[in-house]
């Protein structure tokens, strides 16, 4: 019940336009860079909005670097 008292308090928003994408920047991505519909997704989602990507997966790193999209963290940490 704890879960879900805090996660009704963060400032959640569904993106209406990922579902138009998955056809064609999402799949095109996932086959691109051979990552998951969900990476590929992220991936898209973090472009379409030019916002950083925040993930420590080395892959999808490589592949938002690829795209000349921003990661966070800069440097992964140790």
């Amino acid at each position: 019940m704890l879960f879900l008292n805090l996660l009704s308090k963060l400032a959640i928003e569904s993106d209406v336009h990922s579902e138009q994408q998955a056809t064609t920047t999402t799949l095109a991505f996932g086959r691109r860079h051979e990552l998951s519909s969900y990476d590929a997704a992220y991936l898209e989602l973090a472009m379409r909005l030019g916002l950083p990507l925040a993930t420590l997966d080395k892959h999808l790193r490589k592949a938002a670097h690829a795209e000349g999209i921003a990661v966070l963290p800069v440097k992964i940490p140790r």
